[in-house]
């Protein structure tokens, strides 16, 4: 795979959200938390993302997997220990939803002895 780094410029705007995902409850399910525009961002249709940052946090013994999808979950990244900085939604529209889904794997579905809370935090940078 050929990776084309481009640096922010000075120029680029970012919207930024924090959120907490709802609980997770079950092992092997996958459970997602929208991360949006506000109002006061400045974007236009035009505008195009130029770098995405996720991070996330949680407590307890729980082992979860986290991506960074754009639009829903079809484009998406995995998050690499607690955080992903990436190019990869690159060009895309900066004013659709990015999403954190979490999912507590384990090789034995069912029930998680209490549930597991993932603070996350998404940056995008876009160019106006």
């Amino acid at each position: 795979m050929l990776l084309c780094w481009r640096p922010v410029h000075a120029g680029d705007r970012a919207w930024t959200q924090d959120a907490v995902s709802p609980a997770i409850n079950y092992k092997n399910v996958a459970v997602a938390a929208r991360y949006t525009p506000k109002a006061s961002a400045t974007l236009t249709p035009a505008s195009r993302i130029t770098r995405v940052q996720a991070t996330r946090s949680y407590h307890g013994n729980a082992r979860i997997q986290t991506r960074l999808c754009w639009n829903g979950s079809e484009r998406c990244v995995n998050l690499t220990g607690a955080s992903v900085s990436t190019h990869e939604f690159d060009g895309l529209d900066a004013d659709k939803s990015m999403y954190l889904v979490h999912t507590a794997v384990d090789a034995r579905p069912g029930p998680l002895p209490s549930p597991v809370f993932v603070k996350g935090s998404v940056v995008v940078w876009y160019e106006p």
